[in-house]
């Protein structure tokens, strides 16, 4: 089944390859793309990459891999700890969309059970794309450029 629109939500912390490959994958099924990022509000060491660079990632990313008219909107979503709030704010703030597409099963979960079809495409080589390893490579000055699209190393 192909969709007109889907929600994709991560926390980009940093944009790494895997995302880049679940945008891709997401792409074979719908015609466009919001992109929420999450934990907005949230700077600590899990979360170490603000709002604006996060979404200059996704921009930079959009234009290289010539996607800037597929992704339609990049939305910012605090963390309320609070399901209702969350998805309140989704309503709110993201243009109409018909597929969630994502991993994360609390947001999949939440989505699922306010109508949304959910798309579980599955991770792409979790042992090596995924931002906790990556900000452990780059706090510990080792290897890790491999890891993130070559356009965005020098934002990192």
């Amino acid at each position: 089944m192909h969709y007109n629109t889907a929600l994709l939500i991560g926390r980009f912390q940093p944009f790494h390859n895997g995302h880049l490959y679940l945008i891709k994958k997401a792409l074979q099924k719908v015609d466009k793309l919001i992109i929420g990022i999450g934990s907005a509000n949230i700077i600590d060491e899990r979360n170490p990459y603000s709002t604006n660079l996060r979404q200059e990632m996704i921009e930079i990313v959009a234009k290289e891999e010539k996607l800037s008219d597929k992704i339609i909107q990049i939305i910012s979503l605090d963390d309320f700890y609070n399901d209702k709030k969350w998805l309140e704010q989704i309503q709110k703030k993201a243009a109409k969309f018909d597929l969630v597409v994502g991993n994360n099963e609390w947001v999949n979960r939440i989505l699922e059970k306010a109508g949304y079809p959910i798309l579980r495409i599955g991770f792409y080589q979790r042992f090596k794309y995924e931002g906790e390893k990556i900000r452990q490579l780059i706090r510990e000055g080792k290897k890790w450029q491999d890891r993130v699209p070559k356009y965005l190393i020098s934002l990192l």
